[in-house]
């Protein structure tokens, strides 16, 4: 979890969900819910989801995401102003990232 609360500032509250001890976050006013895998077929007609914030700086949220877990997917963009990355998250989750100087 220090993947979300450090590089975007997530608050974590345990909470049983249906039997399984997850995790609700909130991110600038999103719930962020992460539950504990089981089997894919659990999930094997389930849309993917992908995330993206505006963050104050890029390249920060890039180090903290690295720092816990995360890797960076691909490289920074820059167009003018705006400034496009993404990450993944410790379980490969990708997360975009924008800013703009």
């Amino acid at each position: 979890m220090a993947f979300y609360t450090e590089a975007f500032g997530a608050r974590f509250r345990e909470e049983d969900a249906f039997g399984l001890a997850s995790q609700f976050g909130e991110i600038g006013g999103i719930t962020l819910k992460l539950v504990p895998l089981r089997t894919s077929m659990d999930f094997e007609d389930y849309l993917s989801h992908q995330l993206g914030f505006i963050v104050p700086n890029v390249e920060t949220v890039i180090d903290l995401a690295i720092k816990h877990g995360g890797r960076q997917d691909g490289e920074i963009l820059r167009d003018g102003e705006n400034i496009h990355a993404s990450v993944r998250d410790p379980d490969g989750n990708t997360i975009e990232l924008y800013s703009s100087e």
